[in-house]
């Protein structure tokens, strides 16, 4: 300090004086005197930005800053603080990055103290600087919180004078993992906003067991319409993981509503609009939450889990600024050994907490990657994470290991979003026995990833976060070529595929399709089993008796299931026996096909393992997109029909009857009209694929985000010899369609 500087004398005055340091001993003051360094600012100079690294605490001494964050794409004021107010304590804390933005909004002069500094006066006096470190968190809980409070749907547009009331009415609790915030039943008497961490509503259904209604995460709140309504708990309210709530009561409410009726009861009309549906047609089929926070947990020691979550990393990176935390780079970070190892129970606890936390909050995505052995870190990586992968070495024995054996009888995690990730090595073409895998315990997911492959890790990474890219192959007969076509101009516009859907003939192409397999291999193979034939027989149950096209499917796939796919598959079939429509998602990929491809009259029903029969799926739902919605939660969903609205036009008029010898010689004598009619095969195809067109409107206006309908009308249903020709028309017509696609979603995004 120079000699124009205040006296040490006034500064310890001044320090004493602060909210942060006022409980500390006087001879401690003194020491800390010397630490602290002058620093001066002009009007609407920055002090420091949002995302740049912290290294010091400032004190205001004179003059008023400036206090604002972006946070969700919001940018909020949180503050103008003045004299005796700090601002960038978390920084002391461990290295972090800044929060918020801090600028001059008049010539300013502040006292700074260094995080090496408040580190060394901390060792030297843990007593009396210990609490100043718990004020800080509690502090930074608070300006979080602000954050929150201001970027949040409920309460982004409420004025900041009533901001600032509704800050300081509300509490702040901490929440273990697995507890419960309120219960079904219970009186309303308070509502929720959630400050970090992840929240999951259940329905308690007597009789019925417990029905997921939602999950809410930072930013959002839960309770707030039984404290309008005055009803009860409508559910039960449960930490996904260790989170943090601000609490307030329905008086506090009460009161804020007299000092700011119209204020108030405009958040109330908007908290009403919300909950019934007021946040858009997609809001509730496709509005599901994707986790920010993931966990790693390698099943047993020697899976080579630190590598995968440097890859997964990678992946997510190119989505959002992502952070990967291991046991070591946490003590690195904080520059103490051991302290990623705290007990829940030890004083550091709070502190490393709320680090956490904060990266939590300056990242868009923490990749937790446990230690491979049970350890205090393991655990704690389990309870901040959104999301738990178990995983695992595809090669080793599918048995629980005991890493995951020991941490899941310690945790319940009952609620809890898990995922299985298989680990393969790089050059792995198909996987096998999955079955045994998941058969070996109850999991929400699985994944199969190759190591060193960007491709997987980058498909991984978009199921986490519900960005997967879904395509729904409709059926069609021969104009289903039409989907290798989408499939090559999908590929060639870098548009990846992550889930496949389909029906009779998609179905068939999509299984190939989720094999990986390229278009040439799927012409081949496809057209190969079309062309093939079909024995007649006695038509008492079909026309065809279908044993070569199952002999045909089978071969092509082999003993593959669909639980060994890179690419999530279902088909779809209807049930004739029950008139309802099966989805077909596990065991053998070739019975899925089959189930979906056999249509009535032409093939025998398929007896499903119950009795009941099947046939295919086009009857009851050609483009199953629906479906698929339960399946690709909040990410993609394109749907490929290439079954036209308008087909077997311009017919031959007859009456009384219809002579297939007067067809057949119409056909065959080149002096009669040709009478132009379809032949039974198309009769029963459009037969089959007429309860599909029913949702065509459903599927293009209200689930599919894009909606491809190629122009292969002119090709019969039967015109198999057609294939090149069709895949080709779709290509050119593909290209054009998705250039557009990918043009508006750029634009709107």
């Amino acid at each position: 300090m120079t000699a124009s500087d205040p006296q040490a004398a006034d500064i310890q005055t001044f320090l004493a004086s602060t909210q942060l340091f006022s409980a500390v001993a006087p001879e401690v003051l003194s020491l800390m005197v010397p630490e602290f360094t002058w620093v001066d600012m002009d009007a609407d100079q920055v002090l420091f930005s949002q995302g740049d690294p912290g290294n010091s605490l400032y004190l205001i001494w004179s003059g008023r800053l400036s206090v604002t964050s972006e946070w969700m794409d919001t940018e909020r004021v949180l503050a103008e603080p003045g004299p005796g107010h700090s601002v960038g304590e978390i920084s002391l804390l461990g290295n972090s990055k800044r929060s918020a933005t801090v600028r001059a909004t008049e010539p300013t002069r502040l006292l700074s103290l260094s995080a090496e500094s408040f580190a060394n006066l901390l060792d030297q006096h843990p007593d009396q600087i210990g609490p100043v470190a718990e004020a800080m968190t509690e502090r930074m809980q608070r300006i979080r919180f602000g954050i929150v409070l201001r970027a949040s749907e409920i309460f982004k547009d409420v004025d900041q004078d009533v901001l600032h009331e509704l800050e300081s009415g509300m509490e702040l609790l901490t929440l273990q993992s697995g507890s419960v915030l309120c219960r079904q039943g219970e009186p309303a008497d308070s509502l929720f906003v959630v400050v970090s961490g992840r929240l999951r509503i259940w329905l308690n259904q007597p009789g019925s067991g417990s029905l997921f209604l939602n999950e809410v995460g930072p930013g959002e709140s839960v309770g707030e319409m039984g404290v309008i309504t005055g009803a009860p708990r409508a559910a039960d309210v449960i930490a996904v993981r260790d989170s943090t709530v601000a609490k307030m009561n329905g008086a506090e409410l009460e009161r804020l509503l007299g000092l700011y009726p119209h204020v108030i009861n405009r958040l109330f009309v908007g908290i009403i609009v919300r909950h019934f549906g007021g946040g858009g047609k997609r809001a509730t089929s496709r509005g599901a939450k994707s986790a920010n926070s993931f966990a790693l947990i390698p099943v047993r020691q020697g899976v080579p889990v630190a590598e995968a979550g440097e890859w997964l990393a990678q992946a997510l990176s190119e989505v959002g600024p992502t952070l990967l935390l291991t046991s070591q780079q946490c003590d690195q970070i904080m520059g103490r050994e051991g302290f990623a190892q705290a007990a829940f129970d030890d004083p550091r606890n709070a502190t490393l907490l709320d680090w956490l936390n904060e990266q939590e909050f300056n990242y868009r995505y923490v990749i937790y990657v446990a230690d491979e052995r049970v350890s205090n870190w393991s655990r704690r990586c389990l309870r901040q994470g959104d999301h738990i992968l178990f995983m695992a070495d595809a090669k080793g024995p599918p048995e629980k290991g005991e890493i995951e054996q020991q941490l899941t009888e310690e945790h319940k995690l009952t609620g809890r979003r898990t995922s299985l990730v298989l680990l393969h090595d790089t050059d792995t073409e198909v996987p096998s026995g999955s079955l045994a895998w998941l058969s070996a315990r109850r999991i929400g997911n699985h994944h199969h990833v190759r190591l060193r492959r960007t491709e997987d890790f980058g498909r991984l990474a978009r199921f986490l976060t519900g960005r997967a890219v879904a395509v729904v192959f409709g059926g069609g007969g021969a104009r289903g070529f039409a989907h290798i076509g989408i499939i090559r101009a999908l590929t060639e516009a870098g548009i990846p595929i992550d889930l496949v859907g389909g029906t009779s003939m998609g179905a068939l192409i999509g299984a190939q399709c989720a094999m990986q397999w390229d278009g040439d291999t799927i012409i081949k193979r496809t057209l190969d089993l079309c062309l093939a034939g079909e024995n007649l027989t006695i038509p008492m149950v079909s026309v065809f008796r279908g044993r070569k096209f199952t002999r045909g499917v089978r071969a092509i796939f082999g003993d593959a299931t669909v639980e060994d796919l890179w690419r999530r598959y279902f088909s779809v079939s209807c049930n004739l026996s029950r008139a309802t429509v099966m989805i077909h998602d596990k065991g053998l990929l070739s019975e899925a096909v089959l189930a979906s491809n056999t249509p009535p009259a032409l093939f025998p029903p398929k007896v499903h393992e119950d009795g009941d029969l099947l046939v295919d799926g086009a009857l009851l739902n050609n483009v199953p997109a629906d479906v698929m919605e339960r399946y690709n939660e909040g990410g993609t969903l394109i749907a490929i029909d290439v079954n036209p609205k308008d087909d077997l036009l311009s017919n031959t008029p007859y009456d009384g009857g219809l002579s297939g010898w007067k067809v057949l010689m119409s056909r065959l004598n080149p002096f009669t009209e040709r009478m132009n009619v379809p032949n039974i095969m198309d009769v029963i195809a459009r037969s089959t694929a007429i309860g599909g067109l029913a949702q065509r409107k459903i599927v293009r206006d209200g689930i599919a985000d894009l909606y491809l309908e190629p122009p292969v009308s002119e090709y019969p249903i039967m015109g198999y010899a057609n294939a090149p020709k069709i895949a080709d028309k779709a290509y050119v017509y593909a290209k054009p369609a998705l250039a557009r696609w990918q043009a508006d979603s750029e634009s709107s995004a």
